[in-house]
Order: C-alpha cells, then sequence, then structure tokens
C-alpha cells in the first residue's frame, strides 16, 4: 500500500506540472520535492520521463534511476538506449538529470518496463531477464501481430513464467510509432484490437481528435 501511494503522488505530480506547461527536468524536479516533502526521504520513485514528437518520431527522455528503455527496429533488430541517470525522484539528491534524444524511424517500438517483468523467476529459479523480454517482443513483432495483441501474449506467457503470482509489480509500456503520416480511421480497428462491435463512429473521432504534427505525446 506504501509504494502504490508513492507511485500514485509521483503520477499526480507529474501530471499536474505537465498540464502546467512544464519541460521533463522540471517535472522530475517537481516530483522529487513533493515526495520528498512528504516522506522526508524514506520513500522514493524512480521513472523514465519522455516525451515522442508525433509528427517527427524524436523522443526526448532522460531517467531517474530506473531501467532505460529497448527500441526494436525492422522486425529484429535492438536499440538499447542510454542516459546518465540520475538519482531517484525524493531522495533529496541535489543531481539533475540528462535530456537524450533519439530519432524513431517509421514501425519503431519503444520499451519500457519494470523490474517486475524482468527478473520474474520460474519455478526452477531461471530469470525471465532483458534477453528473454526482448527475444518474445521480436518474434510477435516479426509475425507483424498489433501491438495490443502483443502485449496481451506478454502479460499471458509472464503470468505462466511465474506460476500465475506475481510478487513484485510488473508493468510493461509498448509504443508503435507508424509515421508522420496518421492511420485511417478503417486501419484503427484491427490495429489496437478493438472489438467487431466498436462503432464505426468512435473510431472516426478518436482519429479527428489527434494532435496536430507539432504536438508530443
Amino acid at each position: 500500500m506504501a509504494a502504490g501511494l508513492t507511485a500514485n503522488l509521483a503520477l499526480a505530480a507529474a501530471r499536474n506540472h505537465r498540464r502546467r506547461g512544464a519541460d521533463l527536468l522540471q517535472t522530475a524536479e517537481g516530483v522529487g520535492e513533493i515526495l520528498t516533502e512528504q516522506f522526508a526521504g524514506s520513500r522514493y520513485a524512480t521513472g523514465i520521463l519522455a516525451d515522442l514528437h508525433l509528427g517527427t518520431g524524436v523522443l526526448t527522455w532522460t531517467n531517474y534511476g530506473h531501467h532505460p528503455p529497448v527500441v526494436i527496429r525492422g522486425n529484429r533488430t535492438l536499440v538499447y538506449l542510454s542516459c546518465p541517470p540520475a538519482p531517484p525522484m525524493g531522495t533529496g539528491l541535489d543531481r539533475p538529470g540528462t535530456l537524450r534524444r533519439v530519432q524513431l524511424e517509421p514501425r519503431d517500438r519503444l520499451l519500457l518496463y519494470t523490474d517486475g517483468i524482468t527478473e520474474t523467476r520460474n519455478r526452477e529459479g531461471q530469470e525471465f531477464g532483458l534477453n528473454g523480454l526482448t527475444d518474445f517482443l521480436i518474434r510477435h513483432h516479426a509475425d507483424d501481430l498489433p501491438v495490443p495483441e502483443t502485449l496481451r501474449r506478454l502479460i499471458g506467457h509472464h503470468l505462466d513464467y511465474h506460476s500465475g503470482r506475481l510478487n513484485d509489480d510488473a508493468t510493461v509500456m509498448l509504443v508503435e510509432w507508424h509515421g508522420p503520416t496518421p492511420y485511417r480511421p478503417s486501419q484503427l480497428q484491427a490495429l489496437a484490437g478493438l472489438p467487431p462491435s466498436t462503432a464505426s463512429e468512435t473510431i472516426t473521432s478518436a482519429w479527428a481528435q489527434q494532435p496536430a504534427d507539432d504536438d508530443g505525446v
């Protein structure tokens, strides 16, 4: 429960700073200040703060004591992103983060994860590891499966590997940048894994509300 409260406070602080127009480093600093004020350095949060420019595919990110992201490119190539890590947010240590930028290519998949995914062990004590995670995703990426279906299969595999019981938080995020041109409504249903009952008007409305080219996410 204490970890959940810490994570939710960090997330709320990050959203508050983002809505006020803060950049990534200012947001991280604000999160750290809130956590330090609340917990006096006894609790902290690691994290990757990132911004993906939807029009150009430029990813800007910074690392606060977390596992660095990985890019899956061309079905089988892995690009390990690196950035000098700052201390976790909330420790009270005065060491600012460093921004890094990388240019994504169309159909690149950006992977972010917690150690509850990679440090999972099966009944024989074998760790799943980052290699196990990326190998799994590459196999399904090569099969041309959409991101939602790939994640659904990963979750099932992860639970089976851990015998259905998780001893740590297990979070994974997989984002595909498809290029500067948005998908048409007719493409979104299959790619997003939406059920056949989804109304076409809902898809069209979501497509029409996509940010302009100068926006990020």
